[in-house]
Order: C-alpha cells, then sequence, then structure tokens
C-alpha cells in the first residue's frame, strides 16, 4: 500500500500541498505525452506541405480524434482489467511505433489517414489511463490548487513544445520532427512504468461512502444531473480549442507570421503563471464560480486570432487566451472529479476525455470547411463563440439547479 506521502498530501491538511513520488511520475509521463501533442500543433505544416489545405487538414487531424473516440469504449474494460498504470505504459510504448509510421509517408492519400487514425485512438488510450489516476492524488478541499499544479504538465509542454518544433522543422525537417516525437513516447512509457501498479496499491486518501454499482455505469454518469451541464460545457470547450490546435499555423503563415510558436509559448506561459497563482483563488472562490469568466475571457482570446497579421494581434490574442485556458481547464477538471462517485472515476474520466477527441474531430472538419469557404478570420471569430456560449450555459445550468433545489 502506498504511503500518505507517495500520494498528493493529507486530505484536507492546511498550507502547503505535498506531492509524492506517485505524483511526479504521473506528471512526467503526462508531460511527455502532452510535448508530444503540443509538437503535433505544427502538423498541419506538414499536411500543407503534401499539398493539402484547409479542408485536407481538418480531415485528417479530424481522423485521428474519431478514431480516439471510437477506442474510447474499450478503454474502461482495459483499465479494470490491467490497471491504470500498467494500461498507460502499454499504450505509450505503442504510441512511440505509431509515431514512426509517419516516417514513410510522403503524399496524402490513405496512408496518412490510417497512421493519424492508430496514432489517434492509442494515444487518446494512453491518456485517458493517465487522467484516471490524478483522482487518486487530489486532496480532500484542495482539488483546484492540485489541479491547477497538475494541468502544468500540460502548460509547460505547450510553452516549449511549438518553439522546439518550429526549429527542428525548419532546420532538421520533417524526420527529426517525428523522430523526437518518438523519443517523448519512450521517455513518457518508462515514466508510466514507474508509477506503482494501482491495480493493489493505489487507494484514495478520503473517507467516502461506498456507492451503488449503477452509480458506476457510463449511462448514469452520462445522465446525472450534476455532470450533464459539465459535459456540454465540455464539448463546446473543446470545439472553441480545436481552431487554434488546428488551424493557427496554417493562418499564421499565411499572414505572413512565420514564427508562430511564439504564440503558442505566450499562450501557455501566461496559463502557467495564472495556474501557478490562482489555484488557491480556484478554491476560495469555488471552482464553479470561476469557470464562466474564464470561458469568456478564452473566447475573447480566440477571436482576436483572426487579427492574425496586424501587430500585435496574436500576441495580444495570446494572452487572452492564455489566461482564459489557464483558469478554465483545471476549474472545469475539477468539477468533473468533485461531482463523480469514487467507484466511476475510470468511466467519468472516458467520457470527459471523450468528449475532448468529438470536439477535436468535430471542430477541425466543420472549422475547416467554413474556412475554406469563408476564410480564417470569420472561423476563429465563429470558435470563440463556442467558448462564450459554454460560459452562458454553465450559468444557466447553474441557476436552474438551484432553483430546483428545495429551500
Amino acid at each position: 500500500m502506498l504511503r500518505e506521502d507517495e500520494i498528493a498530501g493529507t486530505a484536507a491538511a492546511p498550507g502547503r500541498i505535498v506531492y509524492g513520488r506517485a505524483f511526479w511520475l504521473l506528471f512526467a509521463a503526462t508531460c511527455a505525452l502532452n510535448s508530444i501533442f503540443n509538437l503535433f500543433v505544427l502538423f498541419p505544416l506538414w499536411v500543407v506541405k503534401l499539398g493539402g489545405g484547409a479542408g485536407a487538414i481538418g480531415a485528417i487531424v479530424g481522423t485521428g480524434s474519431l478514431a480516439a473516440l471510437a477506442a474510447r469504449p474499450g478503454v474502461g474494460g482495459l483499465i479494470d482489467r490491467y490497471g491504470r498504470g500498467s494500461t498507460a505504459f502499454s499504450f505509450i510504448t505503442l504510441d512511440a511505433l505509431a509515431i514512426a509510421l509517419y516516417l514513410p509517408v510522403h503524399s496524402l492519400g490513405v496512408p496518412i489517414y490510417v497512421v493519424r487514425a492508430l496514432h489517434g485512438a492509442i494515444e487518446g488510450t494512453a491518456r485517458v489511463a493517465l487522467f484516471a489516476m490524478v483522482y487518486e492524488m487530489l486532496p480532500a478541499g484542495r482539488e483546484g490548487e492540485a489541479m491547477a499544479t497538475f494541468s502544468l504538465s500540460g502548460m509547460l509542454p505547450a510553452a516549449l513544445a511549438p518553439i522546439l518544433g518550429e526549429l527542428i522543422i525548419r532546420r532538421a525537417g520533417f524526420g527529426v520532427f517525428f523522430a523526437l516525437s518518438v523519443l517523448l513516447a519512450i521517455a513518457g512509457a518508462a515514466a508510466a512504468y514507474a508509477i506503482p501498479n494501482d491495480r493493489t496499491q493505489l487507494r484514495h486518501t478520503r473517507v467516502t461512502l461506498a456507492e451503488p454499482p449503477a452509480a458506476t455505469k457510463y449511462g448514469h454518469l452520462l445522465c446525472d444531473p450534476g455532470l450533464v451541464p459539465l459535459w456540454i460545457v465540455t464539448l463546446l470547450f473543446a470545439l472553441a480549442l480545436s481552431s487554434r490546435l488546428s488551424f493557427v499555423a496554417p493562418f499564421a503563415y499565411e499572414q505572413g507570421v512565420r514564427r508562430v510558436g511564439v504564440y503558442f509559448a505566450i499562450y501557455s506561459v501566461v496559463a502557467v503563471i495564472v495556474r501557478v497563482g490562482g489555484g488557491r483563488i480556484m478554491d476560495h472562490l469555488g471552482v464553479g464560480t470561476v469557470l464562466a469568466p474564464s470561458l469568456t475571457v478564452l473566447a475573447i482570446g480566440i477571436a482576436l486570432i483572426a487579427g492574425t497579421g496586424h501587430f500585435p494581434m496574436l500576441d495580444l490574442a495570446a494572452i487572452v487566451g492564455g489566461i482564459g485556458h489557464g483558469y478554465a481547464y483545471p476549474a472545469l477538471s475539477a468539477l468533473v472529479i468533485a461531482r463523480t462517485h469514487q467507484g466511476a472515476i475510470g468511466r467519468s474520466s472516458s467520457i470527459y476525455t471523450s468528449l475532448y477527441d468529438f470536439g477535436s474531430m468535430a471542430g477541425p472538419y466543420a472549422l475547416g470547411i467554413m474556412a475554406a469557404s469563408a476564410g480564417y478570420g470569420w472561423m476563429f471569430v465563429i470558435a470563440g463563440a463556442f467558448a462564450l456560449l459554454a460560459g452562458v450555459y454553465f450559468v444557466a445550468a447553474e441557476r436552474g439547479d438551484e432553483e430546483a433545489r428545495p429551500a
């Protein structure tokens, strides 16, 4: 059994949270996987190099997300049978092999869609297994602060990976770019392998009452009144984010901005600062209180991307978007965890990450068609509107829930 200092800290201890070895191994594995993810914001440039436009970018990127979504129903069974750590290790290892398959692809056609589908399905499965372990490591009453700390495993790679990837592509080409991604996957697999075997060792530190078996089923979770608003907000949030992950690079290059990695770096550094300094603020105000305002700020940041090419609009978009994203993601994740029954966290994580996959699949397809017909500028404005709609809906849903409660 893990010692308490091997998990995240004591359940409700005041002051500083102490993170143990298991937490940092999980952080490292997630950081490696997110480094690959953030390198791949430059993947559309490879599609452009092969002769593709906005429509092809949307279709190819969306195929990976569709495959991840299709693989998602089986993830819960894998985790139940083999454990989250073992599942994560196996699929991050397979991710290295899948990425290597990009190397022999030299033209648009069936092979690139097949490789992208394999990559999406494998990486998506690994991501669910890793996220499912986070629940075990969040101290009660400090979820916002702890989740803000853990989410740095996504924002730090987002700050560094695009700049590094752009430098590698410019000086060494896409072959080295894909090779670096393979090495990162190997490093992530090593970190995941070292995480204690959760099938027999990981145990949540909170004292909770046993929940009925029905509370752990997918159908129950999908229809849970406390979670339904979060599922809808997550989907809209993912649709909004898909625009910047898939189309910022080609739009910036089209507008003559050749160092798009700076946008992702500014965005991520701002988000990191917000999360480091704002974790306790979220816990003090309540994660539900900060969610809608942060989504509104994110909406403005995404819409500002439409002004790319007019100095310094892209940098301003990065700052504003980073502030919004810096609060929105940990707040939303903490709410999902807080409203999920202890025995259902694996399936809840699967639903949560599946919604990101669905948004990442549908967003590039729909927004790519929109960009091809109306231009990238209007597409980013509409994508920002998705985030704004998410914030408005969340406020309305929470007010409706409060009115429905007995006095």
